[in-house]
Order: structure tokens, then sequence, then C-alpha cells
């Protein structure tokens, strides 16, 4: 076999382009009143994507979907 120096894979780590997850963050707090909620999100350079999520109003579903994937643009259905 032949040797192998160096990483094989080279992982992106831009903090900006990652996710914040969470309670709160990127989902609702526990205990909290939720409603079931369809979000459509349009990574940037991605195939868009269909998210379902449970949220307490559509402003909460947009914002844990921005914060999911940031830079995307968001629509809740």
């Amino acid at each position: 076999m032949a040797e192998v120096s160096g990483a094989l894979f080279q992982w992106r780590n831009d903090e900006h382009e990652t996710g914040c997850y969470g309670e709160g963050i990127s989902r609702p707090r526990h205990g909290a009143r939720v409603k079931d909620y369809t979000v459509m999100v349009y990574p940037l350079g991605g195939q868009p994507l269909k998210w379902y999520t449970r949220a307490e109003s559509k402003a909460a579903a947009a914002k844990y979907a921005q914060n999911r994937w940031p830079g995307a643009t968001v629509e809740v259905v």
C-alpha cells in the first residue's frame, strides 16, 4: 500500500456559513405552545428544500430556518 501523509479530507470551517443550533435558536423552547409550519428554504448555491417544523409563530419559524441555514432565502408557506 502507498503511504499517505496529510489529511485525506479537507473540511471547510466557515464560521459565518455554519448554522446556530439550540433551544430557542433553531427550535422552540421546551414547553412552548407551537404549531406546525412548512418552510421553503433556498440556500445559496444549493437546491431548494422543504422543511417541516414546529414553532410559536410564522416569524419564529422563519428565524429558526435562518439560524439553521445562514444566508438562505426563507419563505413560510
